[in-house]
């Protein structure tokens, strides 16, 4: 604590502030990326990725025709499309989904951590100030696992316009509306999505409720059972973002 004098004159007692740190916190800087910095990733993400998706549909042409194998330009650009789901979009969506779960389950961070007087704007603050723990090497060996596996799945399940194709007549033998289609895929997609994270889930629930409310081991098992849970959500999405990339190249082309 310092007096600082006012403008006024006047002197009023309030924290000190190191130069370079808003609001006092020194990992404010760090607490995430500002809307614009967003934004230049967003767009650059764009103007490199379509490009390169488009190169690697005219090579992957190219190359089906120089080993003669029997596949349509169609059906090229859908193995790259599953492909850019499955390897790209499964694995950031399990990321930034699982430091939100983490981020919502601990508001805040300890108490000791939290900020009181000359508290700074919301957008400034640090969105978490704890950090995820790190997972044990058999912990971390099984979440590759799931990754790798995932990827393959989601490429296996949405590559094949044959699957898409007859995905697409299933969907429009049961449709009833446009308003009622949204809800089923929802219902669908929510039932997969808890089939997949029960299993998980219900070990290390068990295992919670089993440890003391500052057991050190706590935050190891509530970010594992987030992980999976996580990862049950990001694969959904991803297989159905990848289902719909390979239906629109089959639809348009």
């Amino acid at each position: 604590m310092s007096s600082r004098p006012d403008t006024d004159g006047v002197t009023h007692d309030g924290p000190t502030h190191p130069v370079g740190h808003p609001g006092g916190h020194p990992g404010a800087h760090l607490s995430g990326l500002s809307s614009r910095t967003r934004l230049l990733i967003t767009l650059l993400a764009v103007f490199i990725g379509i490009p390169a998706v488009l190169f690697a549909w005219f090579g992957g042409v190219l190359l089906a025709d120089a080993w003669e194998l029997e596949m349509s330009s169609t059906q090229v650009l859908a193995w790259i499309l599953a492909a850019l789901a499955g390897v790209v979009v499964w694995p950031v969506a399990l990321r930034r989904l699982r430091r939100e779960l983490w981020n919502r389950q601990h508001k805040g961070g300890a108490p000791a951590q939290r900020w009181r007087d000359g508290e700074p704007a919301a957008a400034s603050r640090p969105r978490d100030s704890r950090a995820l723990p790190a997972p044990s090497t058999g912990e971390a060996i099984i979440r590759s696992a799931i990754v790798v596996l995932g990827a393959i799945g989601i490429i296996a399940l949405s590559g094949p316009l044959d699957i898409v194709a007859a995905v697409s007549s299933a969907g429009a033998t049961v449709a009833i509306g446009p308003r009622e289609n949204g809800l089923l895929l929802q219902l669908v997609a929510m039932i997969v999505i808890l089939a997949l994270a029960a299993p998980s889930f219900l070990l290390t629930q068990r295992a919670l409720r089993r440890m003391a409310a500052d057991d050190p081991r706590r935050a190891a098992v509530e970010d594992r059972q987030n992980w999976h849970f996580a990862a049950a959500t990001a694969w959904v999405v991803s297989l159905l973002l990848g289902y719909l990339l390979s239906l629109a190249a089959l639809i348009t082309m």
